[in-house]
């Protein structure tokens, strides 16, 4: 599960969260559109997230990961068919609701549904080495900007599609739901050695209804949201921006990959801290990692800040994910995971719609320095956020009933 959940997280964000900042430029000027036209169909992905992540995390719940994960990478597949063909404005913009509706963030809540119901002492581990996909994610980004260069991003475009389809369907047949539903439990144990040690029983689980009045939630929700405009904004225009900066785009992409590769320790040491000490504490811990890069992100003016900066950030955002998603777990169980975080992803998903194109807006207008200024914000806003976060407790009217 794990291994198969690592795979097709490093294919989806690797081709599509990262990938598309390789096809920006060179669908910006082969089509003669404006930065902010361009950026406009990331932030329909990020829409199509917003709407389709709730409903994603209900269907991964009552039917299981396999059939939902199959037919969003369908979907996604022919979203960059799709896209190598695009002439007009319209079309770019079917394509990338394809794309985000089978590819977006909604593949992100199916692994993370699925991991997370498997594990409960083992959590933080399993869902850091389930993210170490996205760390190498950075690898296909170097090979999509080169074979840009090579053959065009139409090419490369349909290329991608079909690999879609010839990889990470029949991967995502591996997922499972629940171990219980097979006669197993969490963590590989036996029923015999969970009933013999209190650390491995799963916590009581939470209504729905009573976590969606829980502050916590709420602050959780929000602080993901402003973090997914950061990351959102700096996906998109990363390639784009550096350029700008004076870095080549064949540099620039490399730098993609440091980005990447930077995040991989983090990405499962952060799960192993989130098992042994508070989950909130390491999370908020690697939000300020993603804060200080963001600030240091304006400031570039050469290759070495560049580095030092992929570095940094990438520590923060790999970090966060895994021990955050183990602070949802610890916080509110496993029969609602991919409900909750549908949620979460789809509140964060409309600030991932507004700030691709703001921030490509006022690159228009004024250049990339000032654009990124104004998302130092909320990941400042971000850090606070966790950090107030406190344990929820269960209702005596809710465990009632």
């Amino acid at each position: 599960m794990v291994f198969a959940g690592m795979l097709l997280m490093f294919f989806s964000t690797g081709i599509s969260f990262f990938g598309f900042t390789a096809f920006f430029d060179a669908i910006r000027l082969n089509l003669k559109w404006t930065r902010a036209e361009v950026a406009m169909g990331p932030a329909i992905q990020a829409l199509q997230t917003a709407i389709m992540a709730p409903f994603v995390g209900y269907l991964v719940d009552n039917l299981g990961p396999r059939i939902v994960y199959s037919s969003a990478m369908f979907i996604g597949g022919l979203g960059f068919v799709v896209l190598s063909r695009v002439t007009e404005p319209l079309h770019y913009y079917v394509a990338c609701i394809m794309i985000g509706t089978g590819m977006g963030t909604t593949a992100y809540v199916i692994v993370a549904a699925a991991i997370s119901n498997w594990f409960v002492q083992s959590r933080g581990k399993a869902m850091g080495l389930t993210f170490l996909g996205p760390g190498f994610g950075g690898i296909l980004v170097t090979l999509i900007v080169f074979f840009i260069d090579l053959h065009g991003w139409r090419p490369v475009a349909n290329f991608v599609g079909i690999s879609t389809w010839v990889f990470a369907i029949p991967l995502s047949l591996i997922l499972r739901s629940a171990p219980e539903k097979y006669g197993m439990k969490p963590d590989g144990l036996k029923a015999s050695e969970v009933e013999k040690n209190d650390l491995l029983e799963e916590k009581e689980e939470f209504p729905f209804k009573e976590v969606l009045r829980h502050k916590s939630y709420w602050l959780y929700v929000i602080a993901c949201g402003f973090q997914q405009m950061a990351i959102a904004a700096m996906v998109v225009h990363h390639i784009p921006a550096l350029v700008s900066f004076g870095i080549s785009n064949q540099n620039a992409g490399f730098m993609i990959l440091i980005f990447t590769l930077a995040s991989l320790p983090m990405r499962f040491y952060s799960g192993y801290l989130a098992d042994k000490y508070d989950p909130r504490i390491v999370t908020a811990s690697m939000l300020a990692f993603q804060l200080t890069g963001a600030v240091l992100f304006v400031v570039i003016y050469n290759i070495w800040i560049a580095v030092i900066f992929e570095i940094i950030y990438g520590i923060g955002w790999g970090g966060s994910n895994p021990a955050r998603l183990t602070l949802q777990g610890e916080y509110w169980g496993r029969s609602i995971f991919g409900s909750l975080m549908g949620i979460q992803i789809g509140i964060g998903a409309l600030g991932g719609f507004i700030a691709p194109v703001f921030v490509g807006w006022v690159a228009d207008v004024s250049d990339y320095r000032v654009a990124f200024m104004f998302l130092v914000i909320p990941l400042a806003l971000s850090v606070l956020m966790i950090y107030s976060m406190r344990p929820p407790i269960i209702s005596k009217l809710s465990s009632a009933r």
